[in-house]
């Protein structure tokens, strides 16, 4: 699913990004109902009932899935956190995650190291996310998914400096029909006041997908800004 339906993942990371979990656990049943017990998925759905605080429920469904080689580095990062959150912590369990964690670090692939990264991302940790995706493109410097999220790593760092640098990573993946590529890309030159070319790569994004709703309410944000109402 993850390879298949780029546009559904999109709407997994916006909703993410805005904190609104009850929505991404809502995006995640429905596109399980339609592709089955896809383990992305599933992480996805977990990670909404864990920023719920539904512990117990989170970890039967982190359970399901750390053994999955594409999320198993976050699907273990997630148990940790769960685990620490629970009301009854249980230590041994959290070492033994520990160390599973970092044994499977060592031999992590491309997907692995992406879902990690994105993970971490979502939880704001953003040097550890980097730490991560730099990895990932040591292993395939073309990766374009590697690249789109390292651009959205640095546009959503607290230090401007940073910030200002995340261009080259987007112009660096350039996959133009990708929503999550064009969103960032939109994202960066809003931030950067540039509303017409933001503008424009947001019509881009419904161009190909006209139901993709964080662009029509970013369409109307960046219509306001350039007081084009």
């Amino acid at each position: 699913m993850a390879d298949s339906d780029p546009t559904t993942l999109a709407l997994l990371n916006y909703y993410c990004r805005q904190n609104l979990y009850h929505h991404v656990q809502t995006v995640a049943q429905d596109a399980i109902k339609k592709y089955g017990h896809d383990p992305v998925l599933i992480f996805y759905r977990a990670l909404g009932m864990l920023n719920e605080e539904r512990i117990p429920e989170a970890m039967r469904e982190l359970q399901q899935i750390k053994d999955r080689e594409e999320v198993q580095l976050c699907s273990i990062m997630a148990l940790i956190i769960a685990h620490k959150r629970s009301k009854n912590i249980d230590k041994e369990a959290i070492v033994e995650l520990d160390a599973k964690l970092k044994e499977q670090r060592r031999s992590a692939g491309e997907k692995a190291l992406y879902f990690a990264g994105l993970y971490l991302l979502h939880g704001s940790r953003n040097d550890k996310a980097r730490e991560y995706i730099d990895r990932l493109l040591k292993i395939n410097p073309q990766s374009r998914e590697g690249l789109t999220l390292r651009g959205w790593i640095d546009l959503t760092s607290e230090k401007e400096q940073v910030a200002k640098k995340a261009i080259r990573f987007f112009e660096e993946a350039d996959t133009q029909h990708d929503i999550e590529w064009l969103f960032g890309k939109a994202k960066y030159f809003e931030l950067r006041q540039k509303y017409t070319v933001s503008l424009d790569l947001v019509n881009q994004i419904i161009a190909l997908n006209i139901t993709f709703v964080p662009a029509l309410v970013e369409k109307m944000m960046l219509l306001l800004a350039l007081k084009e109402w």
